[in-house]
């Protein structure tokens, strides 16, 4: 075809225009993800602790700008909120103690030395005396064929684990069934366990570190009948012990702790047996209960048929507050990373569908969930009282502290390769020239750990998307994620004064935009893998065996 020299012109106009007009776009999402960032991390809110007048305040900034979006609420009685109640347990440390005898010797372990104990959510006064068995991982794995269970007796015994799992198991279904012990312990008829540290628990979170987290109410929401969800009230004791507690405790035994270690690095079968010991466990908690908001909106599809079908995107809206113990200057835990940035993804996802000219088929459900940092809470909420049949969630997308403090050319996708989402997920990123790559840290754990599973666990297909480990050069400018995983992750320094790249974020935005959009709009509904242990949590929704 001809083309006259004002042709070529022409093109390379509209050439133009499109690459500014894209421009232009991004400098806009950055402008206004500073701003969600400015004040979601804010001093004014207190580090957004479940329950806080700080989160509350945050849940009623996303609101609003949801309503300025035009997004229609989908929460409690034609409002955003759904109103999550919580009931809380703080642990007396003073009048809280365990105490181990073989029959003629005994150690007294020391709280906030070499022992912590969780908070009772069921009961303020607990004393038992129970013999103690050596139940190995405590896991019970049958779509692995394993057990930790076979020839060990529990029946009103406190078992003993190690903080840790089999080398060989896949990671995010390891980090599954890692998750189920207490309901393992429960089956097995255990009244309590020990749990102690391990060489690769101390790498993962160290002794030290827990004990940041003690004071902390233990908290757990409660469901339409008053019940305490997951409360586990058969579980009637509970301890952490250090690496150097738990060896006492297996010399107590007559046994080497560090025989076992050896085992478990080395790949080979552990098995239980009574440790020949019992515990005597004491401890005071104090009950509480408070009520915190998830905040949930709905865009309705554009397709009359594929609108009854919902993509499902989370951000979790709190943090962990004060650190009123913490000798620090600066006490306030303001979560910029975690998850003010989240946060901020989202709603820029929100302003860019709501912008778009091209409207999703399918509808998308914004949920900014709480009490995430208390263990997935407000998405657990969710998933179990959702705005729509839990069937008709096709897809989650989730948000969760990405780390936009420096650029690279890679990103994680945990969960993608699990179902279809991988396809969307690598079409994204391939147009923006970057390499999807493994998880680089599996004794992390990451796909259990964030809001995701709580809708994995009721059958959703889920992807969680980071960027990558590494700087895009060598010399770049910023902060790679593992130094601020090191020096600032649940820190009063995770704040505005990281080196937040706006740029970068704004494509940060994009990529996961891209991500929904492909999926609100795909022909095929999104599905789990045949071959995925996940699949089997969408088999047991539609009543297959």
């Amino acid at each position: 075809m001809k083309r006259t020299a004002k042709t070529l012109i022409g093109i390379a106009c509209a050439t133009g225009l499109v690459a500014a007009s894209s421009n232009i776009a991004l400098a806009g999402s950055a402008d206004r993800f500073k701003g969600h960032m400015s004040l979601l991390a804010d001093d004014l809110l207190e580090g957004r602790d479940t329950g806080s007048k700080g989160h509350d305040f945050a849940s009623l900034y996303i609101a609003s700008e949801l309503t300025k979006l035009g997004i229609m609420p989908a929460g409690d009685a034609g409002s955003y909120y759904q109103m999550v109640p919580f009931k809380q347990a703080t642990i007396d440390m003073k009048a809280s103690a365990l105490s181990v005898s073989n029959g003629s010797e005994s150690i007294d372990f020391a709280f906030m030395d070499n022992m912590l104990m969780s908070a009772d959510i069921n009961e303020t006064d607990t004393q038992i005396t129970a013999e103690l068995v050596f139940a190995g991982f405590g896991i019970e794995a049958p779509f692995l064929n394993y057990t930790d269970y076979e020839g060990v007796d529990l029946r009103g015994k406190v078992a003993v684990i190690l903080s840790d799992r089999p080398h060989s198991f896949p990671s995010e279904e390891g980090s599954h069934f890692r998750r189920q012990i207490s309901h393992a312990l429960v089956k097995h008829g255990a009244i309590g366990a020990i749990v102690l540290s391990t060489p690769v628990s101390e790498n993962v979170f160290p002794f030290e570190k827990r004990k940041l987290y003690v004071r902390t109410p233990r908290t757990r929401w409660v469901d339409a009948n008053g019940s305490v969800f997951e409360g586990f009230p058969e579980l009637k004791a509970g301890a952490t012990l250090s690496v150097e507690a738990g060896k006492q405790l297996f010399e107590l035994a007559g046994l080497d702790l560090q025989t076992y270690f050896d085992k478990v690095e080395n790949g080979e079968p552990i098995e239980g047996r009574p440790l020949g010991l019992s515990a005597t466990f004491t401890s005071k908690s104090a009950h509480t209960a408070t009520t915190s908001p998830n905040v949930i909106g709905i865009m309705e599809g554009s397709d009359p048929v594929l609108k009854h079908e919902y993509i499902v995107l989370t951000a979790h809206s709190d943090h962990i507050g004060i650190s009123g113990h913490s000798v620090l200057k600066d006490k306030i835990n303001n979560g910029a990373m975690d998850n003010a940035s989240g946060v901020s993804t989202l709603l820029e996802i929100a302003h860019e569908i709501s912008h778009s000219a091209v409207k999703p088929k399918r509808s998308v459900i914004f949920a900014f969930v709480t009490g995430e940092e208390k263990g997935l809470l407000g998405s657990e909420y969710f998933a179990h009282y959702p705005p729509v049949p839990v069937h008709s969630m096709v897809a989650n997308v989730n948000l969760d502290m990405p780390i936009l403090t420096y650029r690279t050319d890679e990103m994680i996708a945990f969960g993608a390769t699990h179902s279809s989402l991988e396809t969307p997920v690598r079409e994204a990123l391939l147009k923006h020239e970057i390499k999807l790559i493994d998880d680089p840290m599996p004794e992390q754990a990451i796909f259990v750990r964030s809001d995701q599973y709580s809708l994995v666990k009721q059958g959703v297909p889920a992807v969680y998307l980071v960027p990558g480990m590494s700087n895009q050069e060598e010399n770049a400018i910023g902060m790679p994620a593992s130094d601020f995983l090191k020096k600032h992750y649940h820190m009063p320094s995770d704040d505005l004064n990281l080196p937040i790249d706006y740029e970068w974020a704004a494509k940060f935005v994009d990529i996961n935009f891209e991500i929904v959009m492909s999926l609100a709009n795909a022909k095929q509904t999104p599905s789990w893998n045949e071959d995925s242990f996940f699949a089997t949590f969408k088999q047991a929704q539609d009543g297959k065996p």
